[in-house]
């Protein structure tokens, strides 16, 4: 008995050898992609381009830069009345951080003031993190190493003045290298670096929080799964016979598609919309910032709409594709999965190697969530999103029209699965 139920599960897995090879190249494939994205041996501050904008010729600063520059990172060193310039240039995309001295080396150590940074509000907070890190440290280094300028710790040893003299004078280095090291000791007590965000448009923001990175991410991950459903409707079209019923009353796959789309649509703007909501509303009575949207609802509702027609085209592609529910299961949601890899929804893309980075950019998921960051954080309106908006209709009508002619073709031939 145990041997023949065995042979028959055997015969039935092998006449699904399509789900079988999805079993295994899914998993594989997510391997490599993660694996690749996290694959970054460098620290995360290389080659980070950024702007030194500081007193001209001023030897911290020179020195500060050349530092930066033993660090691997791409310093442009630039006078103070270029600061405006430079803050231009994060939006140019020409650097990522603008870092504004508004000290100079002859200026009392005691006197002096933080540096302002300046960065686009949808920076990555690990990567900001980091680069601060060696900002601070190799600033603070010259700055002291500026002010000791050939160190401290003297003493005096003439044996040809009286002892007298020599204590007496001993006495007063001491006292002066005691005002130094506390003033020293203030100097580090103080902040170093002062953040400043700015948007498109020029304006200071507050720091972004945890939230306004991760809702958006998730968001966008949780509408592609519409594919769910969707395909266990199509495959109970199949497993029913309403696919010959639907041949025999001539009905056209193009509207039949459509009145598909309909229903799934309306549900991916209730995710949508009740996610926001939730953001909103709930996440602040579990102690957590509330998610806030900026600027006019009419870039999100449209950007909603894109987001869905990219989801449901793929979902109707695996659909029509898929030859039973577990099959599209598996294919549709692998595939949501490892766009969501490349797409940096699960790895952030700073982390990522250079040639990830570029990858990403075929994920539809990477587009939205850029088109959804440019909104929240950048607070950009339509125009800073209609790249993002055109990609994501663009793959909606690509895997829309496939899906309709595979879905034509198998109205024409009967087919039962």
């Amino acid at each position: 008995m145990i041997a023949a139920s065995l042979i028959k599960e055997l015969k039935l897995l092998s006449r699904d050898l399509h789900g079988l090879a999805v079993l295994f190249v899914m998993p594989v494939a997510f391997m490599l992609i993660m694996s690749l994205a996290l694959s970054r041996d460098e620290d995360p501050h290389t080659d980070s381009r950024i702007a030194l904008v500081g007193v001209a010729e001023d030897k911290v600063n020179t020195a500060f830069a050349a530092a930066l520059q033993k660090e691997n990172m791409q310093v442009n060193l630039m006078p103070s009345e270029k600061l405006k310039d430079a803050q231009q240039g994060l939006h140019d995309k020409r650097f990522q951080l603008v870092l504004h001295n508004p000290n100079a080396a002859s200026d009392a150590l005691a006197d002096s003031r933080a540096l302002d940074i300046y960065v686009p509000p949808d920076t990555e907070p690990s990567w900001l993190a980091a680069v601060k890190g060696v900002l601070q440290q190799h600033y603070t280094e010259t700055r002291l190493n500026a002010y000791f300028d050939g160190g401290t710790g003297i003493t005096v040893d003439n044996k040809q003045l009286p002892k007298k003299i020599r204590d007496s004078i001993q006495k007063k280095v001491d006292e002066k290298n005691a005002e130094q090291f506390a003033v020293v000791s203030d100097f580090l007590k103080q902040p170093m670096l002062k953040e400043h965000y700015l948007t498109v448009q020029g304006g200071a923001v507050s720091k972004p929080n945890a939230v306004q990175h991760s809702v958006p991410a998730w968001l966008i991950f949780g509408m592609f799964f519409i594919m769910i459903p969707l395909s266990n409707v199509m495959a109970l079209e199949r497993q029913t016979n309403t696919i010959t019923r639907l041949r025999l009353a001539r009905a056209g796959a193009a509207g039949l598609m459509a009145a598909k789309l309909v229903p799934y649509f309306l549900i991916n703007q209730l995710q949508f919309a009740g996610m926001l909501l939730l953001g909103r509303y709930l996440l602040p009575q579990i102690g957590v910032p509330a998610l806030m949207l900026n600027g006019s609802l009419w870039p999100y509702v449209l950007l909603s709409a894109a987001v869905s027609a990219a989801a449901l085209g793929y979902a109707l592609l695996v659909s029509v594709v898929a030859k039973s529910t577990e099959h599209a299961v598996v294919l549709g949601g692998g595939g949501v999965i490892l766009m969501a890899a490349i797409g940096g929804i699960m790895v952030p893309a700073h982390v990522m190697p250079e040639a990830m980075q570029q990858a990403a950019w075929v994920s539809p998921m990477s587009w939205g969530l850029k088109a959804f960051q440019e909104l929240l954080l950048n607070r950009s309106g339509l125009d800073g999103i209609t790249l993002y908006l055109q990609l994501l209709a663009a793959f909606a009508a690509v895997t829309l029209v496939l899906a309709v002619l595979l879905y034509r073709q198998q109205l024409q031939t009967q087919v039962r699965f």
